[in-house]
């Protein structure tokens, strides 16, 4: 299997910063750590995408919408675009955070 590009828009990469400057608050160097593993396991979707389709969020985007956890705590959602060969990251968050209108 090919590996495919891993594509993260603008406003995923504000909700991962978002969510390390929360982490600073605390300890910086637990937030740079932190961001690091995140960054290594969402490029990892790259190499293996074929995570279960989260059937709620699919139901709440109209579209198949994949799921990964970090950490226990987190949550990735993302799609795969096999003609374009990538993976597009859609949305993170806290898993205790109910999704927003429009989230998955």
């Amino acid at each position: 299997m090919r590996r495919l590009t891993v594509v993260i828009p603008p406003v995923v990469q504000e909700q991962i910063t978002a969510q390390a400057l929360h982490i600073a608050q605390d300890s910086i160097d637990h937030a740079l750590a932190w961001e690091n593993r995140l960054r290594v396991a969402i490029d990892g979707l790259g190499d293996l995408p074929g995570y279960a389709v989260d059937e709620d969020a699919s139901d709440r985007l109209g579209y198949p919408v994949r799921k990964a956890v970090f950490e226990r705590t987190y949550l990735i959602h993302f799609v795969v675009d096999d003609a374009a060969g990538a993976v597009r990251v859609v949305n993170f968050r806290h898993g205790a955070r109910l999704p927003r209108r429009g989230e998955p």
